[in-house]
């Protein structure tokens, strides 16, 4: 049982961090783009020319897979969530892009702003913006998996590490479902229960939010380019938490993280989440060689998935 929890917490970290690099190319292009110049996203490819990641390589990641790295290890480091903690990680990842453009890894205008607010000593309490976009939702699974044995505590916390960045309902709200979602695949829950409780979960902080992912959830029966394009794939996070979720319940694990790479708009994040989803359900044993080989920083991920692992076995015995 303990290694079967291991291997999911690992399979979370890697099924977010490779769902994030191969939909790393093709963020920000529309569907119909991604058909024309790319076909379906099967392979990790760099970034084109001209593209927002530019200079990216096939397997590495974007500033999704970093700050979900940044609150494991303030995680670990506190053993335990510490809001101060986190906050001080996204302060010292801050200061150093704003030296090197090319360490922000795409950072989106919300986490920018509110990461250079409290780089101007603006407290993380009062830092963060009401824009709803999913910036706090795509880092949201380390939580789950911390505190996986306490869903009030998921909620508390993954709404809590919201904050920092993205102070608006929906947005909180599409992080404590994405964390709560974790935390029960992680115990083996079924697909259609953990999406019922996700949002029973995301309801208490934003109905609005909650009736949408709820929505989603009902049209496995459509075609998926067609769903897809209802529910919408930009980085709102009332698009791209849903579509994660609709891509969960509708596909085996890779063919969900290539229609999640292959739909346009926020692929990359729209795939992370649903990477993610798959490894805290599946472990790491879904995920194609030819992704994990060319993935960067395999032994960060794999330090944090053992620190997290071993964290959560004190909390949740």
């Amino acid at each position: 049982m303990v290694l079967n929890m291991r291997d999911r917490i690992r399979g979370c970290l890697l099924g977010g961090a490779v769902g994030d690099a191969l939909g790393m190319p093709t963020e920000g292009y529309t569907a119909a783009e991604v058909q024309t110049q790319v076909g379906l996203v099967q392979e990790m490819m760099p970034a084109p020319e001209g593209h927002c990641h530019f200079g990216l390589q096939a397997g590495q990641f974007t500033d999704d897979t970093e700050e979900t790295l940044l609150l494991a290890e303030s995680m670990i480091e506190a053993s335990g969530f510490s809001a101060d903690r986190f906050a001080d990680k996204l302060v010292a990842w801050g200061t150093a892009w704003t030296l090197d453009e090319r360490l922000n890894r795409g950072v989106g205008f919300t986490t920018r702003s509110s990461v250079e607010n409290m780089i101007a000593g603006r407290s993380w309490k009062e830092s963060g913006i009401d824009i709803p976009t999913c910036g706090s939702a795509m880092r949201a699974a380390p939580v789950g998996l911390l505190y996986h044995c306490d869903l009030d505590l998921v909620s508390r916390f993954a709404d809590l590490q919201s904050l920092p960045t993205h102070s608006g309902p929906a947005a909180r709200a599409g992080a404590v479902a994405v964390a709560v979602a974790v935390a029960l695949s992680l115990k083996g829950f079924s697909k259609e229960a953990t999406l019922r409780m996700a949002v029973q979960k995301a309801r208490q902080i934003d109905a609005k939010f909650a009736d949408r992912l709820l929505w989603a959830g009902s049209l496995q029966g459509r075609e998926a380019a067609a769903a897809l394009a209802a529910i919408g794939t930009s980085p709102l996070v009332s698009e791209t938490v849903p579509a994660a979720f609709y891509c969960f319940l509708k596909f085996e694990p890779e063919e969900a993280l290539v229609m999640a790479a292959s739909s346009g708009g926020d692929t990359d994040s729209i795939a992370s989440i649903a990477g993610s989803l798959f490894g805290a359900a599946y472990g790491a044993r879904w995920i194609p060689e030819r992704w994990l080989a060319p993935l960067e920083q395999k032994e960060r991920i794999e330090q944090a998935a053992v620190g997290l692992a071993d964290l959560s076995a004190a909390l949740c015995p």
